[in-house]
């Protein structure tokens, strides 16, 4: 189980608050792969690689949706958890849901998506759908508004590349990609669980990397990451 990290040149900085809340409350083991262009001046810990897609000019902001098109050909066909470098987990991960969904996913490939956060249980027209051993799964309404969400998630590649287009900026994706994603609906659907395994941040909101939102983040997680110099570019210093 994969689980790849998006970026960009621009937010490379986020990537090292990121890699100490993962292996903080996910796990040093779990293999990480960040996607991106110019690989980082410092070091990521041991269960982090680097991919680059290319080089970072070829990939302006309204072409975000290219590198992922062309990280998909990069890798298995395999069922792949994604997530944004400005997700920083909050929460100890609940790591056996996770693998029970993944197990769910790679059975049952008409699963174009599984979300591990609460987005889909919180969206209109969820509805019970089947159960996964104890976890309670949830139906995401097609019609409802972020159905191509790009919150953390289990995607099925294969399901991904139907829906992706070249073109689009990120909010595209989830705005202009619910409406493709609709039209499939006979043909593969978007899940959650009541059960929310990832809970994580949006570190930044809107595309601005320099506002920083901590609010969500414990303060005690606060404190360490500014002991350790890893919120600096942000001006927050010990």
């Amino acid at each position: 189980m994969k689980v790849y990290v998006m970026t960009s040149d621009r937010y490379l900085d986020a990537l090292r608050p990121f890699a100490y809340l993962f292996n903080h409350y996910w796990s040093p083991d779990q293999p990480v792969v960040v996607c991106g262009f110019t690989p980082p001046s410092f070091s990521l810990p041991d269960n982090f690689s680097f991919l680059s897609l290319g080089d970072f000019a070829d990939y302006p902001i309204n072409r975000w949706s290219d590198a992922w098109i062309k990280l998909l050909s990069l890798i298995p066909d395999d069922p792949a958890i994604f997530m944004l470098d400005d997700y920083w987990l909050i929460r100890p991960v609940y790591k056996e849901a996770v693998k029970m969904l993944y197990d769910y996913c790679k059975q049952f490939r008409y699963v174009a998506r599984m979300d591990l956060t609460g987005d889909r249980l919180h969206a209109g027209g969820a509805a019970l759908y089947d159960k996964c051993g104890h976890l309670e799964l949830v139906w995401s309404d097609p019609d409802s508004q972020y159905h191509m969400s790009t919150m953390a998630g289990i995607w099925n590649p294969h399901n991904l590349k139907r829906v992706l287009i070249p073109g689009e900026t990120p909010w595209q994706v989830e705005l202009q990609g619910t409406p493709r994603l609709r039209l499939l609906r006979q043909e593969m659907i978007v899940l959650g669980s009541k059960e929310w395994p990832v809970r994580h941040t949006l570190a930044f909101r809107g595309g601005d990397n320099q506002k920083l939102l901590l609010d969500e983040i414990d303060p005690a997680d606060v404190a360490e990451m500014t002991r350790l110099e890893l919120l600096a570019p942000w001006g927050v210093t010990p």
